[in-house]
């Protein structure tokens, strides 16, 4: 069984593999129209180095909240796939772009480590502690909403019981 770690920092040093699993990933084509669609709306995706560190920005939000999926099992780790997220507004996040390694999707010799759920998951966790959001939406292979939490929902600490007036 592969150990997978999610972080959300990424060395300088992995760029070449960073931008071969992003830009020349050879599953690409599995989700052309999604894809396509999301780079006209939000921009195509650059890397940024900052502090020995990369990161991703697109035109329409600056910089993004990234989570990076590394293979552990393997020495030195390997990086397996990457998410880039941000708040679209003040209730929801949207996942703008997710890439896995070919070896790590579905179809790869690693399918059972699921790296990209558990990306997602590591989303989903991160929406769920961040005040406010209360749905996460991905944009391909095909648009998913997820709703975490109510409109009524309580925020954490929070008690969920209604007062009423005079009571």
């Amino acid at each position: 069984m592969r150990r997978i770690r999610v972080s959300s920092q990424l060395s300088a040093s992995h760029r070449e593999e960073l931008e071969r699993i992003v830009f020349f990933n050879p599953d690409q084509g599995l989700v052309t129209a999604p894809l396509l669609a999301s780079v006209h709306r939000y921009g195509v995706p650059t890397i940024v180095e900052e502090d020995g560190c990369l990161r991703f920005r697109v035109e329409a939000y600056g910089p993004l909240q990234t989570f990076y999926a590394f293979d552990d099992s393997a020495t030195p780790a390997r990086l397996a796939g990457v998410a880039m997220f941000t708040r679209e507004n003040r209730v929801s996040i949207v996942v703008l772009h997710l890439a896995a390694h070919e070896d790590y999707t579905a179809k790869g010799r690693w399918a059972n480590a699921w790296v990209v759920p558990q990306l997602v998951a590591a989303i989903r966790d991160a929406c769920l502690r961040t005040r406010g959001i209360r749905a996460l939406r991905i944009l391909y292979p095909h648009e998913t909403r997820m709703v975490l939490r109510s409109a009524r929902a309580a925020s954490p600490g929070q008690s969920s019981r209604r007062v009423r007036p005079g009571r």
